[in-house]
């Protein structure tokens, strides 16, 4: 699990081998190292394809990228609640060495440690510390930014603009939207600048150049504004209509469009950000490997939904997801696996994968935040009332059912997420201890040593992601959308059931 390029996830697109935890939200499932919810599936702009209308949260890892993200925190509220060179000559020799490594490792156990030279372990902590201090810094950053939209009357005065222009709700929220969304993206960007870009080029993780960031930044500010406007506009017009039980009908609203977004946002979205070709068209025995794995776990994934993703066009992050519902479903491969990585850590890689959608972790996660949600949105109900009722009159804003009540919903929105980010965090750390244990027990039988490719991979994919080798209990409490590195490793070192004549707990005996 690496760090989330695009992430946050906030839509109900599950994330769920990525960074992305309730990755994303845009329910990923990516194979992430181990990073917090604030970094989850590579650089900012993998954390933008794969948090629809998000600024980003989840890192591929498994903490928390983390800052304040407008429409994505009203969008996770309301829904819910990431090249391919020609000849690849230099790639495949660098499997093959990776390869050889690891039947290297196949006469001594794998050792059960994330390991890094003193240099690189100052490294790593050095990042994943600045990148807790802007998740935590953009909650209030952002917060700010709602109360300075609200209170100092700019929320007010663009929705006299749009209520000049026309006395539609629809064309209000079109106007209305547009420019207060806008206005927070433009606040927002310093620090959307600062984590997204120069973290990324000042420790070496991002090949983006400025150009391209600010093509990706305003490609999801266009997301942001198109689902915006529907979703505010959504909202407002139950305020209107059923002031006292409109929260149970934007409950009621939120599974066809999190359904929705699942299904297009692989063929739509992700698009948008990167180049997705048939893994079978360049490697062709490594895609017809992972086809039979799947199929060993029973899953109808053909060669043709196996995509290879060109991930170092702007990062050198190491990462696989699983994504889409039906006949979006599929299994996406970064190129930066395929040059870091063996076919066998590669296969492991895809194992993991296989596991979100065999446990049902993809429409678990999406139950799950469906039952959370009628009260979470009853809190907002309840808290935005009390607020609006309280200061609404002396700040001009004439009700919830007004405009201008927007950064106070955010504002409220923004808090009642910062608090859920345990809960989500903990039961994503769960599904992806699943996910390992399951990945290690398909991969019995098909990989020499699936305990030392597990263990070789993860221990590339930290090193290539900076993966906090310490992160203290409460950082992996509140943050982390995967089990911490160390954690990850030792039990892949040592989970081997078939060695000890018994029976695997999650792959059935018919596989």
């Amino acid at each position: 699990m690496r760090r989330e390029t695009s992430k946050t996830t906030l839509l109900p697109v599950p994330c769920v081998g990525s960074n992305e935890g309730l990755c994303q939200t845009v329910f990923y499932e990516s194979h992430e190292v181990s990073r917090p919810f604030y970094k989850d599936n590579t650089t900012e702009n993998t954390r933008r394809s794969r948090a629809l209308f998000s600024r980003g949260f989840k890192r591929r890892g498994g903490r928390r990228r983390g800052r304040g993200a407008t429409l994505g925190l009203l969008v996770l509220g309301v829904v819910a609640s990431a090249w391919i060179s020609a000849p690849r000559a230099a790639a495949r020799q660098a499997q093959a060495e990776s390869s050889k490594s690891a039947e290297a490792q196949t006469t001594q156990p794998p050792p059960d440690r994330y390991e890094l030279t003193p240099g690189e372990r100052a490294r790593a902590i050095a990042y994943s510390h600045r990148q807790y201090a802007v998740y935590f810094g953009g909650v209030v950053f952002t917060s700010l930014i709602f109360l300075f939209l609200w209170r100092s009357g700019i929320a007010r005065t663009l929705r006299d603009w749009a209520c000049r222009a026309s006395s539609k709700l629809v064309v209000q929220c079109l106007i209305f939207v547009t420019l207060f969304l806008a206005a927070v993206a433009l606040l927002e960007w310093p620090l959307e600048f600062y984590s997204g870009f120069v973290l990324e080029r000042r420790f070496g993780l991002s090949r983006e150049s400025f150009a391209l960031w600010m093509r990706d930044w305003s490609v999801g500010l266009g997301l942001n504004l198109f689902g915006g406007f529907f979703v505010i506009w959504v909202l407002y017009f139950l305020i209107r209509r059923a002031p006292r039980a409109w929260w149970i009908y934007l409950w009621m609203a939120t599974v066809p469009i999190a359904l929705a977004v699942i299904l297009i946002h692989p063929l739509v979205i992700d698009p948008l950000f990167y180049k997705f070709t048939p893994l079978a068209a360049s490697e062709p025995q490594l895609a017809a490997r992972m086809e039979r794995m799947v199929r060993r776990a029973d899953l109808d994934i053909p060669e043709a939904r196996i995509f290879l993703m060109n991930a170092s066009s702007k990062t050198r992050v190491v990462n696989a997801y699983v994504t889409g519902l039906g006949a979006s479903k599929r299994i996406v491969v970064w190129d930066t696996a395929l040059d870091k990585l063996g076919a066998d850590e590669t296969l492991l890689m895809v194992g993991h994968e296989a596991g979100h959608y065999v446990l049902d972790h993809i429409p678990k996660e999406f139950v799950l935040i469906e039952l959370a949600f009628p009260l979470f949105i009853y809190l907002g109900f309840r808290l935005s009332g009390w607020v609006v009722g309280r200061w609404g009159a002396v700040s001009g804003v004439e009700g919830l059912g007004d405009l201008a009540s927007a950064p106070i919903l955010l504002l409220i929105l923004t808090g009642l997420l910062f608090f859920a980010s345990p809960v989500i965090c903990g039961i994503s750390r769960h599904f992806e201890h699943q996910a390992d244990q399951f990945g290690l027990e398909l991969a019995h039988g098909v990989v020499r040593d699936p305990n030392a490719a597990e263990v070789h991979s993860l221990q590339v994919m930290g090193e290539e992601d900076l993966e906090d080798p310490e992160p203290s209990p409460f950082i992996k409490f509140w943050l982390y959308t995967h089990p911490p590195l160390e954690e990850r490793i030792e039990f892949a070192a040592h989970y081997k059931p078939w060695a000890e004549g018994k029976p695997l707990e999650l792959l059935r005996p018919d596989h």
